[in-house]
């Protein structure tokens, strides 16, 4: 397994190709406060990756940590294939789209 990226509360850690694929895509890495990308993570199991998530309770009360993302040796390039395509759709611009008629 490939480690991609730890997210966690203001120190996130991103493999260096996985992070200049993200900041090239202009998304805002600050959707969700001091979590780096951790809106993106459907896109990231879409496009193969595993999450982990590091989280402890103590009685009713938990203390998340944060999260890693994981792709198999195997899928790594396809993962990196299908991420930038799939977040093209989702947030590319739409001036690139053909009007349509009413």
């Amino acid at each position: 397994m490939k480690t991609l990226a730890v997210i966690t509360f203001g120190q996130s850690r991103f493999d260096e190709r996985l992070r200049t694929l993200l900041d090239a895509t202009g998304i805002d890495p600050e959707e969700f406060e001091d979590l780096e990308y951790f809106g993106l993570l459907p896109f990231f199991v879409l496009a193969g990756a595993s999450v982990r998530t590091d989280a402890h309770a103590h009685d009713d009360h938990m203390h998340f940590h944060g999260v890693t993302v994981e792709v198999p040796d195997e899928l790594v390039e396809s993962f990196f294939t299908l991420l930038p395509e799939m977040l093209d759709q989702a947030y590319g611009d739409e001036e690139d789209e053909e009007p349509q008629d009413s």
